[in-house]
């Protein structure tokens, strides 16, 4: 006999919480993902919507950053356009309405959102480090984890259940 024959595997006892809490969340689970979905959907929507109507009204933190990357005269126009885009794309997103059509444009806009990595190094990295970033390239570089929650919440395989 190999010693490995002797070694027996844990027992699970029934009084071990494992087993009691893997059960339920085996049968939570696809609650839990359903509703999960649509707290994305609402936070995503809801953080898009937030973000625009700062930018429409005059008061985003972020309006500054926005005219120093364009590379156009963006006049007085450009931001409270954005922001009224970001909000028609947070109200789209919310609907739940036409998503395959949402994600290239939810897209596009959050990936455009990098263009201050290219053109505005100097206010993204810290002493021209791309691996230190400032609070300008943090806020920039957060939008992967946006972009990925529009992939989830815009995409769903045929027949499946939203």
């Amino acid at each position: 006999m190999s010693v490995s024959s002797h070694v027996r595997p844990p027992r699970t006892t029934p009084s071990s919480p494992a087993p009691r809490f893997d059960g339920l969340f085996d049968r939570l689970a696809p609650r839990l993902h359903r509703y999960g979905l649509l707290l994305l959907r609402g936070g995503l929507g809801g953080v898009f919507v937030w973000f625009g109507v700062l930018k429409a009204i005059g008061l985003s933190p972020a309006a500054r950053l926005v005219v120093d990357v364009m590379p156009f005269d963006t006049g007085g126009w450009f931001v409270p356009a954005l922001g009224w885009a970001e909000i028609a794309l947070g109200a789209w997103l919310l609907s739940g309405r036409a998503q395959g059509a949402l994600l290239p444009v939810l897209g596009g806009h959050l990936l455009g959102t990098f263009a201050v990595l290219v053109l505005t190094p100097h206010a993204a990295f810290d002493h021209a480090n791309p691996l230190l970033l400032t609070m300008v390239g943090e806020f920039v570089v957060k939008n992967v984890v946006l972009l990925a929650a529009a992939v989830v919440v815009t995409t769903r395989p045929r027949g499946g259940a939203r």
